[in-house]
């Protein structure tokens, strides 16, 4: 028997062991310092591309008013307009507050106070590649001579990130690759209660998002089961949600229905992720809810049998929370994936399947 409870009320310990899964980078921190005190900026952050949902995150900060911004992310057509907009030096690229007002890419602010004088909304960038491949940015920001880059600073940042940009991205691929991995222990640790012993599947399916929930440092899940139409809030506790809720998703239903093979869809604020039909669909009937619960950010995964769909699973943090990623998005959509799978085996009276790759690790874990 694996080691899970047999009936585990909700936060147990067991479930405090699925561990935070987002690490931070200190050899990413350290080259960014370095790049920012060479140069001599007082600000610097690394950005680069998440190519399965086609976004670039804030991966490194340096500076005192930069840390709210990690791991948040930007959409990609607005990166790739400041890169195209501004003006090249091999590697490097240098945009004006002008040139970025006159695109429409920032409002018109204050006259810079002299010819040469920075601007708050000037843009000094240098282009990460791999090969070809266009893999994100390092962003300087607030020289301490508080002059527009010369010539020569921006021939001495080319060459900085030619040197550093293989050491840049295989820090970030390290990192990933640890982050990856945490979030498989806990997709493991997770499926563990398929097999664990409750008095329903509707008692697995609680635990297992209740442990979605901690491992994920999500704020609650509601889960719709089609069967009964059962509805059930978890957020440390389990009740039923109330009238708004149960209206707001009640009206989902049919859109993810419809869409059930589109995969997540993410809404926050002005994130919007996933098939477009999805996002556009649900963004207003969602709207309200966000706003009464201080704007979260959802993450809404249609819960599916191999042939049909079996109800509704929304995944909530909230809008001061860290923003989700791909890796994580990836997790919560195998867990629904997989406890989908079990829910309509155990009602078609079939053994629960389980991945090959997942049963041999948990053979060897006893």
């Amino acid at each position: 028997m694996p080691d899970a409870p047999r009936h585990p009320p909700m936060m147990e310990p067991w479930f405090g062991r699925l561990r935070p899964t987002r690490t931070e980078d200190e050899a990413l921190d350290l080259l960014l310092r370095e790049a920012a005190e060479t140069l001599g900026f007082r600000s610097a952050a690394i950005v680069l591309a998440r190519e399965t949902t086609g976004e670039f995150e804030y991966v490194a900060l340096h500076g005192e008013e930069t840390t709210r911004l990690l791991h948040t992310h930007l959409d990609r057509d607005y990166v790739m307009s400041l890169v195209e907009a501004a003006e090249v030096m091999g590697v490097v690229r240098y945009l004006s507050a002008e040139a970025r007002a006159g695109l429409g890419l920032v409002e018109p602010s204050v006259p810079r106070t002299s010819g040469r004088a920075w601007h708050t909304d000037d843009l000094l960038m240098a282009v990460l590649k791999d090969g070809a491949d266009f893999r994100g940015l390092v962003v300087l920001d607030d020289p301490i001579n508080g002059r527009v880059p010369s010539d020569a600073l921006q021939a001495r940042l080319h060459d900085w990130t030619r040197s550093h940009c293989a050491q840049v991205l295989a820090s970030d691929e390290r990192r990933r690759g640890e982050e990856g991995a945490g979030l498989a222990e806990s997709t493991v640790a997770i499926l563990r209660l398929l097999r664990a012993r409750f008095p329903s599947a509707v008692d697995r399916a609680q635990a297992c998002f209740e442990a979605l929930r901690v491992a994920l440092d999500a704020e609650l899940v509601l889960v719709h089961l089609a069967e009964g139409d059962e509805w059930r809030r978890i957020d440390g506790t389990v009740s039923e949600p109330d009238a708004t809720e149960r209206d707001t998703w009640r009206r989902a239903l049919p859109v993810l229905e419809e869409l059930r093979t589109a995969g997540p869809v993410l809404l926050a604020g002005t994130r919007r992720l996933g098939d477009p039909d999805a996002v556009e669909a649900l963004a207003p009937v969602v709207e309200l809810w966000q706003q009464r619960e201080r704007s979260p950010q959802l993450l809404v995964l249609p819960l599916t049998g191999p042939r049909d769909g079996l109800g509704l699973v929304v995944v909530a943090r909230s809008s001061r929370s860290t923003e989700w990623t791909d890796l994580e998005m990836a997790m919560a959509r195998r867990i629904c994936v997989d406890l989908g799978r079990a829910l309509r085996a155990e009602q078609d009276g079939e053994p629960v399947p389980e991945r090959d790759l997942d049963q041999r690790r948990l053979e060897r874990e006893g």
